[in-house]
């Protein structure tokens, strides 16, 4: 019996570990929004935001702690600036979705506890404009961007590509087609990876991004950040002892610490030999009476058969 309630509640432990280490994970298209909840609010609550990409989001530290100005209408980090509404629960709206804010929300209480979303953001309209990319062959793509509605009388086919905030232009590894519509990678290299954006000549508001990542193997080795997505490095990676200044962000966001998985360790191992002592001590109760019953028949049938011989002799 012991060890039935030992096996539930070790099952208990690691689907419990399995939900917190584990963030909810929410897809939404590009234009889309996205609400991001928080389960413990606070006044002193923090919001740090770990990108899929740093090098499409433009983020260097691999971490963005969100803030809001005193009168709490500008955010930083600026990209989110009027997109990103603080609910009066606690959760963040993020309006108007592009693919570099993909990437693990955490809201994190002073006491240490977290919510942790992984928003993922695919293509869609975004701005009227949609861009969309596939592979010809092992390193060759395309990529192409059309309107989502008709711009009227100008041409909707002109269009002109950025890439990493920097005109495209012209180049050797690269052809344009169809009013500069597409774009045709001949050769996938190191230059080619990041956030492209395809601005409309027709309207200078509308304008698409899409990120394009390497595979591990071109990310370099030697490090971790070159095998995982920054967000899983800040994830897994150890919390210092003393984290009081915003220069430990990181670690404050970086996953639940190694004392208190082994305080939670210790908890249910503690409970289940507490079941496991009061099991045994049921089963020895209900068992004496019945040995001290057999062990009462056994001696009465003892004397009742030595009774004869005595008499006899």
């Amino acid at each position: 019996m012991e060890f039935c309630w030992l096996r539930i509640l070790i099952g208990l432990f690691v689907l419990s570990k399995e939900h917190a280490f584990v963030p909810e994970r929410i897809v939404r298209a590009s234009g889309e929004q996205a609400t991001l909840p928080c389960e413990s609010v606070s006044p002193w609550t923090r919001w740090f935001w770990l990108p899929l990409s740093s090098r499409c989001a433009e983020v260097q530290s691999g971490y963005v702690e969100i803030t809001w100005s005193l009168t709490g209408n500008e955010v930083a980090p600026v990209r989110f600036n009027q997109r990103l509404a603080n609910q009066t629960s606690g959760s963040l709206v993020l309006r108007n979705l592009v693919m570099s804010d993909s990437g693990t929300y955490v809201c994190r209480s002073p006491d240490g506890s977290e919510t942790r979303t992984m928003l993922d953001v695919t293509a869609g309209c975004h701005n009227n404009v949609y861009v969309s990319f596939w592979w010809l062959n092992a390193s060759s793509l395309r990529l192409s961007c059309r309107h989502c509605h008709s711009p009227g009388n100008f041409k909707a086919k002109s269009f002109r590509w950025m890439l990493n905030s920097k005109p495209l232009g012209n180049g050797h590894w690269f052809e344009k087609s169809n009013f500069g519509s597409i774009v045709q990678l001949l050769s996938t290299r190191r230059r080619a990876w990041g956030r492209w954006e395809c601005h409309s000549l027709a309207n200078h508001t509308w304008v698409s991004e899409i990120c394009l990542e390497p595979p591990v193997q071109e990310k370099g080795a030697g490090s971790a950040s070159a095998e995982l997505p920054p967000y899983l490095v800040s994830f897994l990676s150890p919390s210092p002892s003393a984290a009081e200044t915003t220069d430990a962000a990181p670690a404050e966001a970086g996953g639940v610490k190694g004392t208190e998985i082994w305080i939670w360790v210790l908890l249910f191992l503690g409970l289940a030999l507490v079941l496991a002592a009061l099991g045994t001590a049921v089963w020895m109760w209900k068992r004496q009476p019945a040995a001290r019953l057999h062990f009462c028949d056994k001696s009465s049938q003892s004397e009742r058969g030595t009774l004869p011989e005595e008499e006899s002799g």
